[in-house]
């Protein structure tokens, strides 16, 4: 594995200031990190970061993302090389004016693509359907217009499961002209190297690295 290409980004679900284990979009039942890691003994976002050293990092705020307030992301990025978050946007200038702080994810959840702009990531996310106003063919059609950082495609009701959807990806990769990025249900390094052989730019994983069934070093390459 240390001479592939695929990116790897941690994933720090962050609710009510805390890392969290995140299971299938349960999120009302999300608990410490801690409780449920054998990787980490916190659920300090910086005391994660400062155990894990990870060179890249995905952060859902999940707070932001509900609409209960929001965590001040911008104190992870000095830890890290890269930093991509999804706040839960809904207002194009709200994303724009954090591009100074770190790369901000517009996630279908809760943002228009068709307000979507170039230099971002977009996530496509799923829980049992495809998450937005639009179809998913309509939405791509859509995000191959612009030059995004890359196109996450996060199939919400795997994360945690360690049964990636790898039909959906490659639904997605066949009508998709920017970089392809998932996450959700990476269980193994089985996983990560079937990715990259599928032509897919970065791999977002969280659950694998506390079970013990990937090692921490992998996120540091």
């Amino acid at each position: 594995m240390r001479n592939r290409k695929i990116k790897l980004y941690l994933a720090l679900d962050i609710k009510g200031g805390r890392v969290v284990w995140g299971y299938r979009g349960e999120r009302e039942s999300y608990e410490s990190i801690n409780k449920h890691s054998v990787a980490v003994s916190t659920s300090s976002p910086t005391g994660v970061l400062k155990e894990l050293k990870p060179k890249r990092v995905y952060v859902a705020d999940l707070d932001a993302i509900s609409g209960k307030g929001s965590f001040d992301v911008s104190t992870l990025a000095p830890l890290v090389d890269e930093l991509i978050v999804d706040r839960g946007y809904k207002k194009k200038g709200d994303a724009e004016a954090d591009l100074s702080k770190f790369i901000p994810v517009l996630g279908s959840e809760t943002y228009d693509l068709r307000n979507v702009f170039d230099g971002v990531f977009v996530s496509l996310d799923f829980k049992n359907r495809f998450l937005g106003g639009l179809s998913l063919r309509e939405a791509l059609e859509i995000l191959n217009s612009y030059r995004l950082r890359g196109v996450i495609v996060l199939d919400i009701s795997r994360v945690g499961t360690g049964k990636l959807n790898i039909e959906l990806v490659e639904k997605v990769a066949s009508l998709l002209t920017n970089p392809i990025y998932v996450g959700g249900g990476i269980s193994d390094l089985s996983d990560i190297e079937r990715l990259e052989e599928m032509g897919v730019e970065g791999a977002i994983l969280a659950t694998a690295i506390h079970r013990g069934k990937i090692p921490p070093d992998v996120l540091r390459w």
